[in-house]
This record gives C-alpha cells, sequence and structure tokens, in this order.
C-alpha cells in the first residue's frame, strides 16, 4: 500500500511538474504586482483541485459507462504521457508548453483558471493518471484514498512552489530549471513506455 501511494504521488509530481511551470508562470503574471500574484496562486489551486476532484469522483463511472477497458486506458495514457515527456525534453528555453492568455486580458480569475488551472496544473496528463489508476483494478474507495492524499500533497507542492517561484528562478537560473525538466522528461517517458507494455499485458496482445 506504502509503495503504492509513493508511485502515485511521485507519478503526480512528475506530470504536475512545479519546477518546470515557473518561468511561464512568471511570464505570464509579469504584470501584477505581488498581492494580486498571490491571489491568482490561491484561485488556480482552487480551481484545479475542483477539477481533479471532479475526475477522480466520477472518473471510474466515466470509464464504465464507456466501455473502456483498463489496458485500453493504460496505452492511451502511455501514448500521451510519452508525448509530454518528448515536450519536456525537446522544448527551449523560451518555447512554452501551454498556450498563454491571449491579448489585452487581465483579469485575474481568468489568468488564474486559464491557463494556470488548466492545462497547466490540472492538465491532460494529471487527468490521465487519475483514469489510469481508477481503472486498475483496485477499489474505487481505494483507489480513491490512494489518490486523494496524493493529489493533495502534489497541490500543495504547486502552491508553495508558485509562491516562491521568483526566489526559486535566481536560485536555479533559467538553465537550471531547463536541465531539471530535461531529467524529469526522461524519466516520465520510462513511465509512459512502462504503462504501454502493461497494457498490452492486460489486454492479451502480448505475454509476459
Amino acid at each position: 500500500m506504502e509503495q503504492g501511494f509513493f508511485q502515485v504521488l511521485f507519478t503526480v509530481l512528475l506530470v504536475m511538474d512545479p519546477i518546470g511551470i515557473i518561468p511561464y508562470f512568471l511570464g505570464i503574471t509579469a504584470s501584477y504586482d505581488e498581492k494580486t500574484r498571490n491571489s491568482i496562486i490561491a484561485k488556480s489551486i482552487l480551481f484545479a483541485a475542483v477539477v481533479l476532484g471532479v475526475f477522480l469522483l466520477c472518473g471510474k463511472f466515466i470509464l464504465d459507462f464507456f466501455g473502456i477497458r483498463p489496458g485500453a486506458f493504460y496505452i492511451s495514457g502511455g501514448i500521451l504521457f510519452f508525448l509530454i515527456a518528448f515536450e519536456m525534453i525537446y522544448s527551449r528555453p523560451a518555447t512554452s508548453r501551454v498556450p498563454s492568455p491571449g491579448g489585452e486580458e487581465s483579469h485575474k480569475s481568468f489568468v488564474a483558471l486559464f491557463p494556470l488551472a488548466i492545462p497547466m496544473i490540472a492538465g491532460p496528463g494529471l487527468l490521465t493518471v487519475i483514469m489510469t489508476y481508477v481503472s486498475s483494478g483496485n477499489s474505487w474507495l481505494s483507489s480513491v484514498l490512494t489518490l486523494l492524499p496524493a493529489l493533495l500533497i502534489g497541490l500543495l507542492c504547486m502552491f508553495i512552489v508558485l509562491r516562491a517561484s521568483a526566489f526559486i528562478l535566481r536560485a536555479l537560473g533559467t538553465m537550471g530549471i531547463f536541465v531539471m525538466e530535461k531529467i524529469m522528461g526522461l524519466i516520465l517517458a520510462g513511465f509512459a513506455v512502462q504503462l504501454i507494455y502493461n497494457g498490452l499485458l492486460s489486454l492479451g496482445i502480448i505475454r509476459p
């Protein structure tokens, strides 16, 4: 149980990528003062928590409703994770993996919802983590009890990192964050391949 929880927690943190978000967060909130920036952080965490909570509570029922087998979702999740890892590995320091708010839009609630809460925090990768785990064959309650604390810890880490983003950027530098993102991308790529392999095993396409 503990090993499963820490594996889920590590996956959540890996996909959420709090360190990698720092340059993008500072870029889209550069025109705000510290008080407004902190308000945006709090709102974005709240919005993300709501989205993740809906998928956590309803994910298994969604899969059952559409008749999606766990192995199929393992494979689709693995492909998605691999694409995310590919972008993490081959992106450039000045390249953003997420869209930024357009034009003159400056309303802080809008910025907190998009792109911070969605898709920077509660992005497709993290939603796939939830859907993949709830389809793992464990009971619904067991999945929720394992995922819930992992997601809460992940959101707490994201909150702390965003609040300290300016300091972390000065300490690590753009290149330091760039290198860390590459390392996390490599780990995520390995996880993605393992997930696809597990899906093929689950569907009986290959034998162990």
